[in-house]
């Protein structure tokens, strides 16, 4: 009976404590989350390519580069045909940088990497899978000189939906268009708008130099002259949520070269966030915690037997 009475009394107690660990045990998922790696049966295969598989109108001058999920294997081997699959190898030579394989023709071929008006054929090597295949068609020319684009457009924010590991991350939304081969000469062949490259850079104010990578992007292709619009939304953590940011998007060709503009589109992730009633936000899961502790402590104390006088 007394153990029973004990346990009634500090039942408030025993909640207050489990909800302490809550927040714990919801950090622990977070960091897992937080640490998973390339997927191992992904590991070692084929993400994309430049240029990009079924690719046409290709310019002579694309290099031909194999970007793999997690490593690549090794040594890497690369076989690069022309017109056929009975044709040999072309004489070249693969090397890994990074998680990309790049293969360059053997020194002194001239020029051009590829001829205008072929079918190329690229076989290479997955981890565990064996060999496989892209194949592309080359256009007439090399590539003009620079991409002509206008940088972002646009960057708006939203609070990122609650999942329990960062209540103040917030979604970001950088608009942009569609980069273009600017003037075309008369032999030249601009590149598939598929093997354009944009990199968002974030900063943390107008003109503040050491900008940070945040997200990269091949888009699909248009299909159309008219669609040229484009947007690419990641997320910030609630710290780097917490004021303004900006943003800067470069355009690259495959040979890595970017159009260097300085078009920068800002947006405050936290403004408004914080001006709701007291009543109508919710405290921290922490202070609520303590808060409930403290409460249980106070009704267990205010309930314990008095002795008599």
């Amino acid at each position: 009976m007394l153990d029973t009475m004990i346990g009634r009394r500090f039942a408030p107690l025993a909640a207050a404590l489990a909800a302490l660990a809550l927040p714990a045990a919801a950090l622990g998922q977070c960091d897992a989350a937080a640490d998973a790696g390339v997927d191992p049966l992904l590991d070692g295969t084929l993400g994309d390519s430049l240029p990009a598989d079924q690719g046409t109108d290709v310019p002579l001058n694309s290099p031909i580069r194999l970007r793999y999920f997690g490593s690549v294997p090794q040594p890497p081997v690369v076989c690069v045909q022309s017109d056929s699959l009975d044709a040999p190898c072309l004489a070249g030579s693969a090397a890994a940088v990074g998680h990309e394989v790049v293969w360059q023709p053997q020194a002194g071929a001239g020029g051009a990497l590829l001829e205008p008006g072929r079918r190329y054929f690229v076989t290479y090597q997955e981890t565990g899978r064996g060999t496989n295949r892209i194949t592309f068609v080359t256009g007439r020319g090399v590539a003009p000189e620079r991409l002509v684009f206008g940088g972002a457009t646009e960057a708006s924010s939203e609070r990122a939906p609650d999942n329990g590991c960062d209540p103040e991350a917030a979604d970001i939304t950088v608009r942009f268009d569609r980069a273009t081969a600017g003037i075309v000469g008369l032999g030249d062949t601009p590149w598939p708008d598929i093997d354009i490259e944009y990199v968002i850079y974030e900063t943390r104010g107008p003109g503040i130099a050491g900008p940070r990578e945040r997200d990269r992007v091949r888009l699909q292709r248009s299909g159309s002259l008219v669609v040229s619009g484009a947007q690419r939304t990641f997320r910030l953590s609630g710290e780097e949520a917490s004021g303004p940011v900006c943003f800067n998007v470069q355009a690259l060709d495959p040979l890595g070269r970017a159009d260097g503009n300085t078009q920068e589109q800002c947006v405050n992730p936290a403004k408004g966030n914080h001006f709701e009633g007291c009543a109508a936000r919710p405290a921290p899961a922490s202070g609520g915690a303590l808060g409930a502790l403290a409460l249980a402590l106070t009704a267990a104390w205010s309930r314990r037997p008095r002795r008599r006088r």
